[in-house]
């Protein structure tokens, strides 16, 4: 954090300010690339120098906007976030996550890595954020900074809730319905093409298409008993997410994972 934090408690405005410090420091790199040589301590320094009075003024303006918004933000977060993430699913495809059990068309479960879901669900928070009359004047870095809050504060919680609660989520146009069974932390899994398994949190999700009805869950809660007394015993030992569809770099995919 700078200087300019100690005056800004907002957690949205930090974000955005440490943002605005590394999107400085890469342009001062860019006009002195020689200046890396010197070390991270007196590169900062000079970018501090150079580049203070703008992020100080951006800084001060989001301050006053965000002040002005912040409790309709905290009291529409958690809805956005679950719109968002409804979302991200409704516009992917199936063939975009590893299968678990059965096989594509219809497999039984597949599987997709918690920080992509996290990911792209900040990155769509935005789009939602910008409808609404008391963000609408609120710039894209301002906004991205609001969806990295949420997503940070909340973004686990919407996740369990909708695993606890079987509730069916439609994945891509062919209406497949998906519900969410378990997240998975340090779950073994090959990444890209890679020919070592990496850990990595990946979410499962079961096939309930044989319902009809958002109000009648049995094929949710049944989806979710399957998974647990029958598929979870059964798993692929060749288990595989590539990324391809999300439009992610394999190197981003794989920085999310520990190695075993």
């Amino acid at each position: 954090m700078g200087l300019v934090s100690t005056f800004f408690e907002n957690p949205a405005v930090k974000i955005l300010e440490d943002r605005l410090w590394e999107t400085a420091r890469k342009r001062y790199l860019g006009a002195h690339p020689s200046e890396l040589r010197d070390g991270q301590g007196a590169l900062m320094r000079k970018v501090r120098t150079e580049y203070k009075d703008a992020v100080a003024a951006t800084v001060k303006e989001a301050d006053k906007k965000l002040r002005a918004s912040w409790g309709e933000f905290r009291q529409i977060m958690k809805e956005q976030l679950k719109a968002a993430l409804s979302t991200v699913l409704h516009m992917s495809n199936i063939e975009w996550y590893a299968v678990e059990i059965g096989q594509l068309p219809f497999p039984s479960a597949i599987a997709v890595p918690y920080p992509l879901l996290k990911r792209m669900t900040a990155d769509l928070l935005p789009h939602f954020l910008r409808k609404r009359i008391d963000f609408e004047n609120l710039n894209e870095e301002t906004l991205d900074a609001l969806a990295t809050y949420a997503v940070e504060q909340r973004f686990q919680e919407v996740l369990e809730e909708a695993r606890h609660n079987h509730e069916p989520f439609t994945l891509g146009s062919q209406g497949h319905r998906f519900t969410v069974v378990e997240i998975l932390r340090r779950d073994a899994y090959f990444l890209g093409e890679d020919q070592h398994h990496s850990m990595i949190d990946m979410v499962i999700l079961s096939n309930t298409s044989g319902g009809s009805s958002d109000r009648d869950r049995n094929y949710e809660k049944a989806a979710y008993r399957k998974w647990f007394d029958e598929d979870r015993k059964n798993r692929r030992d060749d288990r595989r997410f590539t990324g391809d569809g999300w439009e992610i770099d394999v190197e981003e995919l794989k920085s999310w994972a520990a190695k075993p």
